[in-house]
């Protein structure tokens, strides 16, 4: 007995040790990904030689402001109204969350849970996951949690201050304060600092230059709000409160002020190849959603180095856009479309990357070079069949397949009989096959080494558009399914 409860607590104390390494290692890494995105500034992409590229993000409008020039009735006003016990607990609100958590069960899940600390918001600011699930709700406090661990209080407010989106388009109090009242965060009055903490549950709703609608009541309402509660918590006196409300019920002064921002730059095919490549890894590495990789890419003033030769792209675009290769239908549309990719072959770095033809005017649309399927021929013999033959043992260079027309019943249950663009030479070997790209005797050894064979050889080499209606012989010839093959050719991303 004594041996078995031994045997249990070193059991447990082992486990325990493994859930403390992997929570250390998460919380670093998530230390790592919100301090590179505390920066909240575009990144940067640049070519072989170094040279500027694009920026990812400079869409969004966005002015930074530090802390200690946040006015003070600005960091009281969004504490007051978003979280009030903000400098009490520990990133998760126990008394608000238990509330709200008790309203979701009562109402069967149909609730929202709400109560969401200014930690919290951070976090879905940073991932850019809003859904209303439990496992997102409890990822959230976790992260919130931790997050508390290596980020002081005002660390956090200020990171949260800079990236809340607060407008068309415009994220931060700083860029907030200049389209609202065109100037600068500094200068806030008491009731201009109520009104941007008050909107922020829904910035659009409030927008007071909206022509369509007159939002002034809705605004009054709302900025009032805030003022009361800030009365109510003793963030401002009995004067300062009555003063505010009568300068907001003469009518907050606003005036539409211009954000500097850098144009949004269209990106070669080249950097929108790059970018999908980037995320995706981000998203694995990082254990990330696409949307919180994009969210840290704009964020995190990254340098991703290309491999991106701009003369030869510049080149490859140039000789693209020429009218020559445009094409017409009989009922004048353009039909020619061609796409390129140029590799050097002794680095094997793509160097250039075209996706279509005519000039490119939009950012991460369909790149027929990298999302474009189509059927591969007989460049799919080599890692369709020789490869994966030449592993199971089923072919040498020199076994012999009669190289005649045959009629094979396809996976299917159909009859297939394919027929070689060259003259059928009899006995041959694999070798001579090889040389003249003969049809016949690929298709035998497929038949052999069986379609769904190759196909898990060929997913081992990185091609991930196959499936099971691939699983047919004529896949040796590289003769994809038809009838899957236009469902899987998007026209965006």
């Amino acid at each position: 007995m004594k041996k078995i409860v031994k045997v249990f607590l070193i059991l447990m104390a082992f486990l325990i040790i493994i859930f403390a390494v992997k929570t250390g290692i998460d919380v670093h890494n998530w230390q790592e990904i919100v301090r590179a995105m505390t920066a909240n500034e575009p990144s940067q992409v640049l070519d072989s030689n170094g040279e500027l590229l694009a920026k990812i993000g400079v869409e969004r409008k966005r002015k930074n402001i530090e802390f200690s020039d946040m006015p003070a009735d600005l960091k009281k006003a969004y504490v007051a109204i978003e979280d009030e016990r903000f400098y009490k607990h520990f990133g998760v609100d126990v008394k608000r969350t238990g509330a709200a958590i008790f309203s979701y069960v009562i109402h069967f899940g149909k609730a929202s849970f709400g109560a969401s600390t200014i930690t919290q918001q951070l976090v879905k600011n940073l991932t850019g996951n809003d859904s209303n699930s439990i496992t997102r709700k409890v990822k959230e406090w976790t992260k919130a949690v931790s997050l508390e661990w290596f980020m002081s209080k005002d660390e956090i407010l200020e990171t949260y201050l800079n990236v809340i989106y607060v407008g068309p388009n415009i994220y931060g109090v700083g860029a907030g304060s200049q389209y609202y009242f065109n100037k600068d965060a500094t200068q806030l009055s008491l009731e201009e600092c109520a009104f941007l903490a008050g909107i922020n549950h829904a910035p659009n709703a409030y927008n007071p230059f909206n022509e369509e609608k007159d939002n002034s009541e809705k605004i009054e309402k709302r900025t009032k709000t805030v003022l009361r509660k800030m009365w109510k918590l003793g963030d401002i006196t009995e004067e300062e409160y009555n003063a505010a409300v009568a300068n907001v019920e003469n009518g907050l002064k606003f005036k539409k002020g211009k954000l500097e921002t850098e144009e949004q730059e269209v990106y070669s095919y080249h950097v929108d190849a790059l970018l999908s490549e980037v995320i995706a890894d981000l998203a694995k590495e990082k254990k990330m959603t696409q949307t919180f990789a994009t969210n840290y890419l704009y964020m995190a003033n990254a340098k991703i180095y290309s491999t991106q030769d701009t003369k030869i792209q510049e080149e490859m675009e140039k000789e693209f856009e020429k009218n020559k290769y445009r094409l017409k239908s009989a009922n004048g549309e353009d039909t020619a479309q061609a796409a390129m990719v140029m590799v050097d072959h002794k680095s094997g770095y793509v160097v250039g990357c075209v996706g279509g033809l005519g000039e490119k005017t939009e950012s991460r649309c369909f790149n027929r070079a990298t999302q474009g399927i189509r059927q591969t021929g007989s460049s799919s013999k080599p890692i369709a069949v020789l490869i994966p033959a030449l592993s199971e043992k089923i072919i040498t260079p020199v076994s012999m397949y009669e190289d005649k027309a045959t009629m094979f019943i396809d996976y299917n249950g159909e009859e297939y009989m394919p027929t070689n663009y060259n003259d059928e030479l009899g006995n041959i070997t694999v070798r001579r096959a090889v040389e003249s790209s003969q049809n016949i005797p690929f298709v035998k050894i497929m038949e052999q080494l069986t379609p769904s064979v190759a196909i898990k050889y060929l997913k081992k080499m990185g091609i991930t558009t196959l499936n099971e209606k691939d699983e047919n012989l004529s896949l040796a010839l590289g003769g994809l399914d038809k009838r899957n093959f236009a469902a899987r050719n998007g026209e965006c991303i």
